[in-house]
């Protein structure tokens, strides 16, 4: 028999939760259960002492007696040497932490579907490129075929639009059709507040397209700063009534946590609920209102909603341009996000389906597309695999049909990946450090700025700093604020070898090009000599390939639980 060609997948890798899912045979975006049948995995990692790895639920049960040896939230430290905190008495990065997590995704993956293909992962779409970067490398290390990386909120309303189109009766095998999404045009923002990271972005989804207007958010805003919130709130009282603090004690702090967590989730459910929490002894029951943890979280939905409402200054929006909102991440299901939402908007918005799963589902569709070298359709090679046709048809006369046959029969997922049109915008400006001419003071300019839609070119006009300058060197930034100690260096361009004589001021042309697929193209030219350089930024590795083999190497051989 044929052998199928191996699924590619969609994964979520989240700050507190992650997802991994597929496409089925019929069409349909499914999550892969868990080896304990749950959907989503939490991402935490224990490090026992005997160097065993457990990942997920098991794990965070740990972190309330051994809180030294797991970590978690280290999707915040993407881009960091370091993970934040020891582990074990050791540091970790967080590309290896993270790599130990998909690892055990793709393992429950393997598990029900066998050998799987290419991964698509998701990251928040205000991630820059250093974190971009390193999420790629924590695939590769987990031994994944990298295919791509994909926005969060984009992938989110791919599921969604794909989720509207089977509720208005499409077919869930022809993705040639259900690219279409939508019966009409139609302006989504996403909000999109998961455990560690907020992103809002707003999407315009007409038929075959899905381009990306604008993207804002905070890389360290998510639910489980809410959740501090309530630990502060319960530690003070517990303070106040025994003049100890539970914040000294990292084992209690752990239970005390989970507790908070609880209680923040009941709240989305019920009008208040009982904090009981024990420290060296002394149990306490604290009554909390959802009235009252709205007040002490005030700040961070202002903090979204500040967001949201510069994200539709920077599109150049107001709300009746806007025709839903859809809210995505398991925090946006607090009810003052909605509330929040609807008092600016005058709209309600709409919660995703399987909010915490829809993203790993866009990340499967958009796998699904990627997989343009796959065809679904067995080939026929033997006379065996040929299907029963009469006897007395010729070896030719049977290809011609099994030919027609599969033509028949095969779905249209390849063809449909060809006409899929995703186009992004850049999420943080880019730039060269220069010198101001006013004030002297060295600033940065930028060239590109954020929320342009991609490819784009930009050009700009500068002058050399000095008389007789005989080099220009342009140190290319990722950043908005005019101040470089705000930006994050990616790149270097240097022209060399000027000629003698050049007056101050002599004209540098810098041209940027910033392609879809997300390299980033330099180009100077000093005007009057026509002497140039240019360079190419490319999303690569963040380590040494000879680290980077080093580490892939050690996970592989490590039994993840």
């Amino acid at each position: 028999m044929p052998t199928e060609p191996a699924k590619s997948v969609g994964i979520d890798l989240g700050t507190t939760f992650s997802a991994i899912a597929y496409v089925d045979g019929v069409g349909t975006p499914r999550a892969i259960p868990t080896s304990d049948g749950a959907y989503v995995t939490p991402s935490a990692v224990y490090i026992k002492p005997d160097r065993s790895i457990v990942v997920g639920e098991a794990a965070l049960e740990a972190l309330r007696e051994r809180p030294d040896r797991v970590a978690v939230n280290f999707k915040r430290d993407m881009g960091e040497k370091f993970y934040s905190e020891p582990v074990g008495g050791r540091e970790f990065s967080p590309e290896a932490l993270s790599a130990l997590v998909l690892k055990k995704l793709a393992q429950d993956a393997v598990e029900a579907l066998g050998d799987i293909g290419g991964a698509v992962i998701t990251v928040p779409a205000y991630f820059g490129d250093a974190r971009r970067k390193a999420t790629q490398d924590a695939g590769r290390i987990a031994g994944l075929n990298v295919i791509d990386i994909i926005n969060e909120p984009t992938a989110a309303a791919l599921a969604n639009a794909f989720h509207t189109f089977l509720a208005q009766g499409g077919e869930q095998s022809d993705l040639s059709i259900a690219r279409i999404a939508a019966r009409a045009p139609s302006t989504t923002l996403v909000y999109d507040l998961g455990g560690g990271t907020f992103d809002v972005t707003v999407i315009r989804i007409d038929h075959n397209d899905f381009e990306v207007i604008a993207t804002g958010g905070e890389v360290r805003l998510g639910g489980i700063d809410f959740d501090k919130r309530v630990v502060d709130y319960f530690c003070d009282e517990f303070r106040r009534r025994f003049g100890i603090d539970p914040r000294d004690t990292p084992e209690s702090m752990e239970r005390i946590r989970n507790t908070c967590e609880l209680a923040k989730i009941s709240l989305s459910e019920n009008p208040q609920t009982v904090l009981i929490c024990e420290h060296l002894g002394r149990k306490m029951q604290v009554p909390i209102t959802r009235g009252r943890f709205e007040q002490l979280t005030a700040d961070l939905i202002a903090r979204t909603q500040i967001s949201t409402e510069m994200l539709l200054e920077d599109a150049m929006l107001t709300w009746d341009r806007i025709d839903n909102i859809l809210l995505v991440g398991g925090s946006s299901r607090m009810p003052r996000v909605a509330r929040m939402l609807a008092e600016i908007s005058g709209k309600e918005p709409e919660m995703a389906i399987a909010p915490d799963q829809i993203v790993a589902h866009g990340a499967a569709l958009h796998a699904a597309i990627c997989d343009f070298d796959r065809t679904e359709t067995p080939q026929a090679t033997g006379k065996e695999k040929r299907l029963d046709f009469d006897s007395a048809a010729t070896d030719a006369e049977a290809d011609k049909e099994q030919q027609k046959m599969q033509a028949i029969m095969a779905p249209t997922k390849a063809t449909a990946a060809h006409a899929i049109k995703l186009s992004d915008v850049n999420s943080h400006g880019l730039g060269v450090i220069v010198r101001s001419a006013i004030d002297r003071k060295t600033v940065n300019s930028v060239i590109i700025p954020k929320n342009t839609p991609l490819p784009t070119s930009r050009v700009k006009l500068f002058g050399t700093e000095a008389k007789n300058q005989r080099q220009v060197r342009l140190r290319i930034t990722e950043g908005d604020t005019r101040d470089p100690r705000g930006c994050t260096q990616i790149g270097e361009c240097m022209i060399r070898h000027l000629p003698k004589g050049l007056p101050k001021g002599a004209p540098v042309e810098v041209s940027f090009r910033y392609d879809s697929s997300g390299r980033i193209h330099v180009k100077a030219v000093e005007l009057t000599s026509r002497i140039s350089a240019d360079v190419q930024i490319e999303r690569e590795s963040g380590f040494k390939k000879i680290d980077l083999d080093r580490m892939t190497d050690a996970v592989s051989e490590l039994d993840v639980k």
